[in-house]
């Protein structure tokens, strides 16, 4: 069975499911707040809902779970055993935990100002949160929130992950033109610069075929391995959200209000879709 693609509309205040390859409507589902950042995980919904997380079942779509959170929810992930839930709340520049099955508040840990990015490493024991405005990365044991390690960079980090040669992060520099850089941590603790693009930096993503860069007007495929470009193409506006489907890979832009779908092996715009005001996307198969 193919996978549905899951938009949020803060205008509308719904929440859609779409077919993959034309983006056409499947289903429909009005929130009770304001949706946003979406996230799946075995076969469930999270989404962000004003100053909640709703968790729906992925083949009705219908709730049957709320999370008392906090606005402005970045980001939301669940850990590998199902047990944990921690949402980065942007607003409140904080991380919070949560028991995934009650929903009770377990703890929470400053993050930097206006954290823009959450990841999970394979292990399931750490987390590393992109501090956004503080310019720093952030790496918690994930049980216990204590910081284990923290990387700076020159301008706001946007986001980051954990790669086998060290801590790859995606931030903004430059003094009098922006530009997203790419470069990694190493494990012996110094910074090495992989990719200079051109553009505010805004998201990223590994897809089948590389890592995704959203940055002013456009979208970069990288092979981090080999250091190279190997496609880039142009869509107008801020990419804000990528996320990978197969082959494919799906974006949002809030600037515009599209929606499209690329294929990651040929770099082309297959699919364009406008909603009144995007505010999450997600894949679910």
């Amino acid at each position: 069975m193919q996978g549905r693609v899951l938009v949020s509309d803060a205008a509308d205040g719904l929440l859609t499911s779409h077919a993959l390859i034309d983006l056409t409507e499947i289903d429909r589902v009005q929130m009770q707040g304001r949706p946003g950042y979406i996230y799946t995980r075995n076969g469930c919904v999270y989404i962000a809902d004003g100053a909640a997380i709703a968790r729906l079942r992925g083949d009705t779509l219908q709730p049957d779970f709320e999370y008392a959170a906090g606005e402005d929810i970045e980001r939301i992930l669940i850990s590998h055993d199902g047990s944990r839930l921690w949402a980065l709340l942007g607003g409140a520049d904080t991380l919070l935990m949560m028991d995934a099955y009650s929903g009770e508040w377990l703890m929470s840990a400053p993050v930097g100002s206006h954290p823009r990015d959450l990841r999970l490493d394979r292990s399931g024991r750490y987390l590393i949160a992109a501090g956004g405005d503080t310019g720093t990365v952030v790496v918690l044991e994930a049980d216990t929130l204590i910081k284990q390690a923290e990387y700076a960079v020159d301008g706001p980090a946007v986001g980051a992950f954990f790669a086998i040669d060290g801590v790859v992060i995606l931030s903004e520099t430059g003094d009098y033109e922006p530009f997203a850089q790419v470069g990694v941590y190493t494990k012996t603790g110094e910074f090495e610069r992989l990719f200079l693009l051109p553009g505010i930096p805004t998201c990223f993503s590994m897809a089948m075929n590389g890592l995704i860069v959203g940055h002013l007007n456009a979208m970069t495929m990288l092979n981090l391995q080999h250091r190279e470009v190997r496609w880039r193409i142009n869509v107008q506006g801020l990419p804000d959200l990528i996320t990978p489907a197969g082959r494919l890979a799906c974006y949002m832009d809030r600037l515009t209000g599209r929606l499209g779908v690329i294929d990651c092996f040929q770099p082309t715009l297959m699919t364009v879709l406008r909603k009144p005001d995007p505010t999450g996307i997600a894949y679910l198969i």
